[in-house]
């Protein structure tokens, strides 16, 4: 038996989701769906296993015209100044912007890290690499 559940999502959204779905061969959009939370919640407890001292880069793509997010991401990287020891802000085109991070310390605050800018309504998708390092 499966649980029922509901989602909003923007017209553009759910037209690459009805997109990805016919592309890759999934029986509905609910399929896709759960592949996806299955996906996520098997990179957090991966990142839960890993212990220790990591370097990150984290690339972060948003909306052009959303220039709260700019603004929320610039705190954020304040915020978290102990372990980001770059940035790089650039723009795609005339509709998106890509920031990219680069930060060092423990797992579990980079993942925090990471966390909070999956936060921030308006961020288009979030990726990471964490490389573990030896002190």
């Amino acid at each position: 038996m499966m649980t029922i559940i509901s989602i909003s999502l923007t017209p553009e959204l759910l037209d690459r989701l009805e997109e990805f779905v016919k592309s890759r061969g999934y029986s509905s959009r609910s399929e896709a769906v759960r592949d996806a939370i299955r996906n996520l919640l098997a990179e957090y407890e991966l990142s839960r296993l890993e212990r220790g001292r990591v370097i990150a880069t984290i690339t972060v793509i948003s909306r052009h015209e959303r220039h709260d997010v700019d603004e929320r991401l610039t705190r954020l990287r304040h915020e978290y100044d102990y372990i980001v020891s770059g940035d790089m802000h650039i723009h795609l085109g005339k509709d998106y912007c890509l920031e990219i991070y680069i930060a060092e310390g423990d797992v579990d605050e980079i993942m925090e890290f990471i966390g909070r800018i999956r936060a921030i309504r308006g961020i288009q998708q979030v990726k990471y690499t964490i490389v573990p390092i030896s002190e």
